[in-house]
Parts: C-alpha cells; structure tokens; sequence
C-alpha cells in the first residue's frame, strides 16, 4: 500500500514523455501520455508540436515528464568490444573527447555497444527552457537508445523511430542506421504505436516501471531534476491536504467552542502541562547548542590541519600532475542516522592525472621525505592514454592524533 500511495503522490496516473528532434531541418516535438490503471497501461495521446511554447497545451503544468534529445546535437558511435567498463568504451568510440563538456548514455549487450553524447551546454539550456515553461523534466535520454527497452516485446527485426532505423536480433540491437523512414505500426504488448511514437512510449514507461536499460552518466542532474519535483509535488499535495485539514479544524473548533464552555479548567492544566514542556525543550535546546558548538569546533581543527597538509603537498607539485581529489581522514563508512561516523585516522586520499611517469615518481620520493609522512602507498596507476595516466596514493601521516 505504501509503494503505491508514494507512486501515486509523486507522478499519479499519468506518465508523459517528449522527444525533440529535427525532420527536414525544422525542430520538432513529439510528444505522448500514457495512463496507469491497476496493472496496465494505456495509450491515453499522441501530439506533435514546433514551439517549445506550446508544451503546456498537451502537457499540465508540473506534470512528471521524460525528455529525449534525438536532434543533430546528439551523436551516436556504434562499438564491437567485450569491454565492461563505461569509460573505456567512451574513449574507445571518443577518443579525444572532454568528459567533462558532456553527458554520455551507454546502452550495454555482450559484445556491441551503443554510446550516445550530448554536449552539457545543449542539453541544459533545454532543461531550463522547460522549467521555465512550468514543464518538470524528471529523467532523460539520448539520440535513439531508450528503444532498447522495447525491443522484447516487438517482434519486428527491423524498427524505425522519426529519424532512424533500429536493426535487431533476438531482442539485442546490432544497429543503428538514420535515415528518414516510413509510416510504420508496431504491436507492443497489445498497445498499438506509431513509429513515431515509440521512443517516447518507452521512456513514459520507464517513469512507470522506474527502469532503463541503458547506463546514463548525467552526474547529480537527473538526481536533482527528480528532487526539485518531489519537493515541488511535496508542497502542492501537502499544501492542499493542510488547506483542508485547516479548515476542517476550523469548522470543528467553533462548534466544539460552542459546546464546550466548561472545559476551560482542562485548557488551563493543559497550558500548565505546556509550559513544563517548554522548560523542558529549553534545557534540550542548551544541551543541544553546546554539542553543536564542540562539533564545529572539531571541524574548525580538522580543517585547519586539512589546510595545513594541502599547502605543503600543493607547494612543490609538479607541473605534470593534476590533483582530482584531496581526502583528509576519509569515511569509512557511509554516514548513516544515530550511527557513529567512523573516519580512516592519520590518512590522506589524493588522487589525479600525470603527463610524465618520471614526474611521478620523484613526486613520490619528495612526499616520502616530508617528516610528518609515515609512508605513500599507490592504489591505483593506469594509463588513460598514450601520454597521460590516473594515479591514487594514500598518504600515511605519523601520529596525527589532534582531530
């Protein structure tokens, strides 16, 4: 009962999902809503639009909706590797691509990949064109990899979207071919769809199976676009339920005041009651502000320290290297609620990239001679390239007792 009530508070019963794309050199949206009841989902509508401004016609404001970016921003790379790790198969199909300047979104098989990127720049002036519109993006994709979802419950080898042709054997895609196509319908589980409509019904569905079959590397984006929308659906549902529990307690207030003029004796014990209570949150609070202020004051030593360490090792880095990350006393587990926050004492994570082995080494020489360092261990050295590598030490620090 829980899992449905907290569905049904954040997204309803009504899934939607638009797909910009370019036909012909116009932009274009198409767009779908699907409907939940029990345990189907129907095809509730269809439309298609060329102004951004116009969403709000088929789409009500703060609707949960899935955006897929399938226009000439997006660029797809097809690779045949037993390859598992998402990096390498970026850099295999990108080979001197800023990871930083895009998203990527990989769709995994066995032995052929699919890697679709979208520059950062693009993709979020779109997202705050729809926010702006009163439009909640809640998840995305790129270019035509959410058919992969699909591809189980359509029995056609071959399966065209708006801009592209999708190549399939048994129920893996080998193949992605744009190019314009034809009208086609497809039987998906006995919901009939347009070709022109198939990409979006999988991503709707995705919000309602919360399941993707692709990886996508979005950094905090899609994590925060679904936050701001709990929070925002939070306010608008809760909102509503407080006006009318308000105004029931109001209701239910005047004529129980009516009926209940001999009861102010109780009223009068129970202001006594609160007002013990209220001494009583007062001497919590205190004990409260007093822990708060030993917190802080160990964070304003750990930081201080942390700073001290930072200069020293930053002072003599040579130009070859390039710092990522500087961990003072790392956790050693993830913090949980009413649990103690266990950190790794007299330690200090630091990982980066290098251009030069021989830089690396001496770098390493020179730490070990610093007096406060027990010793540097190298947890991981590997080669991104032909000219460049990752590296992560642990720096041991002697006697650092003072946290």
């Amino acid at each position: 009962m829980k899992p449905k009530l907290s569905s049904y508070l954040t997204f309803e019963n009504q899934f939607y999902s638009i797909e910009l794309t370019q036909l012909n050199g116009e932009t274009l949206y198409y767009g779908i809503q699907l409907r939940k009841k029990k345990n189907q989902v129907e095809l509730e509508d269809c439309f298609t639009y060329s102004n951004i401004k116009d969403t709000s016609k088929y789409i009500p404001k703060n609707k949960a909706t899935f955006l897929i970016i399938n226009n000439q921003f997006v660029i797809t790379k097809r690779i045949e590797n037993s390859e598992a790790d998402h990096l390498k198969l970026l850099n295999l199909a990108f080979p001197n691509i800023k990871v930083d300047d895009f998203y990527y979104e990989i769709l995994q098989q066995e032995h052929i990949h699919f890697i679709a990127i979208c520059r950062r720049s693009h993709l979020d002036a779109i997202l705050n064109d729809f926010k702006s519109k009163n439009i909640c993006i809640v998840d995305f994709s790129l270019g035509n990899l959410m058919i992969a979802s699909l591809t189980g419950y359509i029995s056609e080898h071959k399966i065209h979207t708006n801009n592209a042709c999708i190549i399939c054997d048994d129920g893996q895609i080998t193949d992605i071919q744009l190019t314009s196509t034809s009208n086609s319908v497809y039987d998906c589980n006995t919901v009939k769809i347009e070709n022109k409509d198939v990409l979006n019904f999988s991503g709707a569905l995705s919000l309602v199976t919360k399941t993707k079959n692709t990886r996508s590397y979005f950094d905090n984006t899609q994590e925060d676009l679904v936050r701001n929308y709990k929070e925002k659906q939070f306010f608008i549902q809760f909102l509503k339920i407080g006006l009318v529990t308000l105004f029931c307690a109001l209701l239910l207030n005047f004529f129980v005041f009516n009926n209940y003029h001999k009861k102010i004796d109780e009223l009068r014990e129970t202001t006594q009651v609160l007002n013990s209570s209220k001494s009583k949150v007062v001497h919590l609070n205190e004990t409260v502000q007093k822990a708060q202020k030993t917190v802080e004051d160990i964070l304003r030593a750990n930081n201080s320290k942390s700073s001290y360490y930072t200069n020293v090792l930053i002072k003599d880095l040579p130009e070859q290297i390039r710092l990522s990350e500087f961990n003072y006393q790392p956790l050693l587990k993830k913090i949980k609620e009413k649990k103690p926050i266990e950190n790794e004492l007299n330690t200090i994570l630091v990982s980066g990239s290098i251009y030069e082995r021989t830089s690396f080494s001496d770098w390493i020489i020179s730490l070990e001679q610093i007096n406060w360092i027990a010793s540097v261990e190298i947890i991981k050295f590997e080669d991104v390239s032909k000219s460049s590598s990752v590296f992560s030490i642990k720096i041991n620090i002697k006697h650092d007792t003072k946290n």
